[in-house]
Formats: structure tokens, C-alpha cells, sequence
């Protein structure tokens, strides 16, 4: 991020000073649903995507920022779908930017055109958006349009691809601050994979994107003996967590004693891939939390809902959250 926030302000400095234009009115186009493409992608884009894959084990080269991100749909009117859409680095800068995205069938048929805004009150859309979309209401004073970074996308069979113009998007950087590192520029949908790129990524390389796949959440238990991996089997003293909580990209759950103190032990769940061995597995692994290193892992179909280890001393369940439970 430090990198992109470098690029961003000589970028800045090369383009005309220029801020967020005022909202104007939502163009003329077909109500909203009335337009398959615009109707398939409100279908499948909300969710939540984390790239913990290929920034945990190098896919790409270099490697990106871990990003994760949440598309909240929160709002239909005559003309468009509404998307808050949040990304959250996970770095020591720790960027969070929300945008809301207005998305309207394009002038061409089978086209989407989505508009970004930005928030006039940050602080207070981060403060709502836990409660969105129950209470979420576009009001227009609200946002400010950035027209010149829509992006017009299209679906390319089963794939969603869609891009803004970075040259007329570059004009906005003085006005937006350091949350235009992680303004979206091109995004791709395909199935459970969210390819995006912002400005940050454009510090790697005009073709860098972030690889993140959607988020599945697990709840479920671990047990881990007082007497750790020495523990003897006459050992009774078990710590007993119920309320584990970990998404598959990536998701951490430290394991405690019961008096609350850290076991020195952490439960880590994530889908990853094995190309040597064409091998894609759901990964459950046990990490030694003084050295980093992982102990050892248990693995399972990658779909799987359910994944759990017994080692004698540590023994712990996982199953995949009802859709219910698992969304905001």
C-alpha cells in the first residue's frame, strides 16, 4: 500500500487538479431487473471475497496486499441496483474505502453500466453499513457521483467482465484521498472468483489483479489439553471452545485456556491448491503460534462442508454455516 500510495500522488501531480462531481439524476434506462445482464449480476455478485490464496502462496508474483471484500446489496429503485461495496486491507495500514455502486442497464443491449460514488461522511456510511441493507436509503446529498470511473461491463458466457477508463479516473486521485488506492478499476466475476484491480494493484504492473474467491463461513469447537502435545492419555484436563468461527479464505481462531489465556495454538482454515499434485483441497491447519510454522493439517474436498482433526490433545470440529447465519 505504501508503494501505491507513492504512485497515486505522482499520478496525481500529473493529471489536472480535479474533485467528485455532483450527484446528478439517474439516466433513463429500463427499470431495474428488466435487462438480463443487469438482472444475472445481482443475482451472483454480493457476497463476501478474500485473496488470502494468492497472497498466502505466491499465485502471482508480486505478490499483492491481502484484500477482503464485502458487496452488500442494499437498494432497488425504478432505474438501478444498489451495492456498498467495502474493502478492507490487511496490512499494516489496514485501508479500509467503502463505495457505493450504482448499476443500471447500459445503452447497449446485454450491457451494465456501474457508477461509483463516494461517501461525503465516511465515517458515518463505515457506522451504518454493519445494519445494511435493512436500513440503508440512497439519499443523493449523501454521495458524490464519480462518473468518470464508471465501469461498463458485459458478460462473456459465464464470466462477468467489466472496466473503467484509467486515464479519465486518474483525474479524480486530488479528491479523493488515500481511499482511491483501493477504488475498483476492472472487476471480473466468474463463478465463486472475483478478479479485481485498483489503483493500489497498479503499482505491480498495468496487468496486476487481485485473485479473491467468495468467503464460506464454518462455526463449530475445539478442545485442547492442558498438557499440549505431551500431554498422557490419563490427561483429563480438557479446555473446551464452542463458539469457533472461521471463513475458508483464510480465517484464524486462536485457541485459549479456559481462564481466557492464549494456548499458544491456532486453528487456521483455507482452500488452497496443490498444482504439483492437481490437487485443491479445504485445509484445516494447526499453527504453533510461537514459531509460525503449522504442525500439521487435515484436508478435505474442497467443497466441503464439514472438517475436523483429532491429534489425542487437540481435537477440533468444523461445519459450513447455514446461509442464513452466514450473512450479515
Amino acid at each position: 500500500m505504501r508503494r501505491a500510495a507513492l504512485w497515486i500522488g505522482m499520478l496525481a501531480g500529473l493529471v489536472a487538479a480535479g474533485g467528485c462531481q455532483s450527484l446528478a439524476p439517474v439516466g433513463k434506462y429500463p427499470r431495474a431487473g428488466s435487462d438480463d445482464a443487469l438482472a444475472r449480476l445481482v443475482a451472483v455478485l454480493p457476497g463476501e471475497y478474500d485473496n488470502h490464496e494468492q497472497v498466502a502462496h505466491g499465485r502471482t508474483e508480486p505478490a499483492p496486499t491481502r484484500i477482503q471484500h464485502e458487496l452488500l446489496l442494499v437498494d432497488r429503485d425504478r432505474d438501478a441496483f444498489t451495492w456498498l461495496w467495502r474493502l478492507r486491507s490487511a496490512d499494516k495500514a489496514a485501508t479500509t474505502s467503502t463505495w457505493l455502486l450504482r448499476a443500471q442497464a447500459g445503452e447497449k443491449g446485454g450491457h451494465v453500466r456501474i457508477v461509483p460514488y463516494r461517501p461525503l461522511d465516511a465515517a458515518g456510511v463505515e457506522a451504518a453499513f454493519g445494519k445494511a441493507p435493512k436500513t440503508f436509503k440512497f439519499v443523493a446529498e449523501q454521495w458524490a457521483e464519480l462518473a468518470p470511473c464508471a465501469l461498463d461491463g458485459a458478460w462473456d458466457g459465464t464470466k462477468f467482465v467489466a472496466a473503467a477508463s484509467v486515464e479519465a479516473c486518474s483525474a479524480l486521485l486530488p479528491g479523493l484521498g488515500e481511499t482511491a488506492a483501493l477504488l475498483p478499476l476492472r472487476l471480473q466475476l466468474d463463478g465463486d472468483m472475483l478478479r479485481t484491480a485498483t489503483f493500489s494493484d497498479s503499482a505491480r504492473g498495468a496487468d496486476a489483479i487481485e485473485l479473491a474467491r467468495r468467503v464460506r463461513w464454518f462455526d463449530g469447537w475445539a478442545a485442547i489439553n492442558g498438557g499440549g502435545p505431551q500431554a498422557k492419555a490419563a490427561n483429563q484436563d480438557w479446555h473446551l471452545d464452542r463458539d469457533l468461527r472461521l471463513s475458508s479464505e483464510g480465517g484464524r481462531a486462536a485457541l485459549k485456556w479456559r481462564d481466557g489465556s492464549p494456548s499458544g495454538y491456532t486453528l487456521e482454515l483455507e482452500r488452497t491448491a496443490y498444482p504439483e499434485r492437481k490437487l485443491t483441497v479445504l485445509q484445516l491447519n494447526v499453527i504453533d503460534d510461537r514459531s509460525g510454522a503449522t504442525l500439521t493439517y487435515a484436508w478435505s474436498d474442497p467443497q466441503a462442508q464439514s472438517i475436523g482433526v483429532n491429534l489425542g490433545w487437540l481435537q477440533a470440529g468444523l461445519t459450513q454455516a447455514p446461509p442464513a447465519k452466514a450473512e450479515r
